[in-house]
């Protein structure tokens, strides 16, 4: 490559009076792949977005990893259990154990089943961020005064089981156990604990706002007679990518019946559904840059047409096959480049903006986030960047080849 072939390679894109119909496609080529590389750049920087967003609710909402006994049994010592995770794991940075169970909770007009969670609140918000989404109340499952002056034990609601139930903060409920018909024969029916709304909670996730409660370990251990017993252990680790490393440590020397499951493989399924949806939309976008592709085929080849007597006269004039052929790579290069920047460009600073100042907002009353989350990634910018260029390079080998395969007497003479 030498500098005669940049030059003809670029004054054959510029507009002349008997090729401004090829030039308007090449320029048109190029408003392709630019529209193309910044709707992926968009897409692809939306989509890491909300999966940036819900993985933060769901790291928030759930511990980094949990360790629990087989068949539900429950976990005596777990203060034990903890000191010797810490000690063998220097990732750990907070535990706090926990109860799990599926209760019966009633109001004055409502009866549900939920997810009860009995937590200790002092621990419980180093591992999980519970705490933050509280909306109406405290964070408090302490007990407190109902409306008639009573003190009760605190329960927390998440905002859909509150409308459910139709409740609010100072309002009493009524959990009780499930039991089968030979459990209520002999223990005389269910055991039942009164308590008062001290907070309500909201993360913007049905899931979780419609189904779970929190009340204090040791009035759950009561209502469930577990004496001294939780169901497992909740702990956090400084970075929650490296879960599955945490509990590869553990596992070595943990026993049974105890096993331990990070937060990826609980939610196993959504993280792979994202995974996939990343890759469609990446997939369904480049066909735009493909479509400019076969554009700029179009341009070169029109532009061979054209051109015809020029390519004869370089050849004659001692311009190799070789150099024929970089000569409309290098056209079809400065396209897909020219296109590449000039889109890529728009679209990280449209999204720098959107990161920096929200000025696209969401709904507050569909969606948990009041604005469009936007994250840019380095490693897709620049997958981008080189998926589009080595796309319109590739466009350009075949009308490359094309004319360096022309007769030069034949193309002198081509009118």
């Amino acid at each position: 490559m030498n500098k005669l072939e940049l030059l003809i390679a670029w004054r054959y894109l510029g507009a002349q009076r008997k090729s401004l119909f090829v030039s308007l496609i090449g320029i048109f080529s190029m408003l392709g792949v630019s529209i193309g590389v910044f709707a992926l750049v968009v897409a692809l920087a939306a989509v890491n977005g909300f999966e940036e967003e819900v993985t933060a609710q769901m790291i928030g909402k759930d511990a980094h990893f949990e360790l629990m006994a087989y068949n539900g049994e429950p976990v005596t010592a777990y203060d034990s259990l903890i000191n010797e995770v810490k000690t063998r794991d220097s990732s750990v940075v907070a535990a706090s154990p926990f109860i799990i169970y599926k209760v019966g909770i009633s109001s004055k007009k409502v009866n549900d089943g939920i997810v009860i969670y009995g937590i200790d609140p002092e621990t419980a918000k180093n591992v999980t961020d519970i705490h933050k989404y509280i909306k109406w109340g405290t964070y408090s499952v302490d007990s407190l005064e109902d409306m008639g002056g009573t003190r009760r034990p605190g329960v927390i609601l998440g905002s859909g089981l509150a409308n459910r139930l139709r409740v609010v903060v100072g309002d009493k409920l009524v959990l009780q156990t499930f039991q089968s018909p030979d459990e209520m024969m002999t223990a005389g029916g269910p055991k039942m604990m009164m308590c008062v709304v001290s907070g309500i909670f909201e993360t913007g996730t049905y899931e979780y706002d419609g189904n779970l409660a929190y009340v204090g370990i040791p009035e759950l251990q009561k209502l469930l007679a577990m004496g001294d017993a939780v169901t497992g252990i909740q702990f956090r680790i400084t970075d929650h990518w490296k879960a599955g490393e945490a509990i590869d440590k553990v596992s070595e020397w943990l026993t049974y019946p105890y096993y331990v499951i990070d937060w990826k493989t609980k939610n196993i399924t959504l993280l792979k559904w994202m995974n996939y949806e990343k890759f469609i939309v990446a997939a369904v976008i480049c066909l735009i840059i493909l479509v400019a592709a076969f554009n700029i085929i179009s341009s070169l080849i029109m532009v061979v047409i054209d051109k015809t007597k020029e390519i004869g006269i370089l050849r004659s004039m001692g311009l190799g096959k070789a150099g024929i052929m970089r000569v409309f790579m290098l056209m079809g290069s400065f396209i897909g480049v020219g296109g590449t920047i000039v889109g890529g460009t728009i679209g990280i600073v449209l999204c720098k903006l959107q990161e920096a100042y929200h000025f696209i907002k969401l709904p507050g009353d569909v969606y948990v986030i009041p604005y469009f989350p936007i994250s840019v990634h380095l490693i897709d910018v620049v997958l981008i960047f080189v998926i589009g260029i080595a796309l319109c390079v590739l466009a350009t080998i075949l009308p490359a080849w094309k004319a360096s395969r022309l007769d030069p007497v034949g193309a002198i003479r081509h009118e």
